[in-house]
């Protein structure tokens, strides 16, 4: 399973001088958590959460008609490649400190983004196919079945 199966490619994207009060409308119009700071060239160079808008922004006092992107934005963007396995993304969250991943191709442009709610449900999803593929045989080798 490749990061970019665990995730998704459409990805809400911001250039840093994008108003924060767009980042959040946005945030609303494609109901997503987070988006991801790029510019023209589609390099990530950082993310934006729910999380940094309120403890960056708002809970710092900022004037929020005023502060953009760039200000509040987590950076450098911890990223992982797209054809990544569910390993390296788990990796490089944790490694990072992150719930969201830019995915990026060979030359670091953003294809995808997957988060670890994404993750949570690939998991589920594979000890699932697990649990039904050992179904069958495991009550034949106990004293109970």
């Amino acid at each position: 399973m490749k990061a970019i199966d665990i995730g998704r490619e459409h990805v809400p994207v911001v250039s840093g001088t994008t108003l924060v009060s767009e980042v959040a409308r946005l945030m609303l119009t494609h109901q997503v958590s987070c988006v991801v700071v790029a510019e023209a060239s589609r390099l990530p160079e950082g993310v934006i959460s729910e999380r940094d808008l309120v403890v960056r922004g708002m809970a710092a006092g900022a004037d929020m008609s005023r502060l953009t992107a760039a200000a509040v934005m987590s950076t450098p963007a911890v990223v992982c490649r797209a054809d990544g396995s569910l390993a390296d993304v788990v990796q490089a969250m944790a490694g990072g400190a992150v719930g969201h991943l830019p995915l990026v191709d060979q030359n670091r442009r953003l294809v995808g983004i997957v988060s670890a709610t994404d993750v949570t449900a690939a998991v589920t999803t594979l000890l699932g196919q697990l649990a039904n593929a050992l179904a069958a045989d495991a009550l034949t080798d106990r004293p109970y079945a």
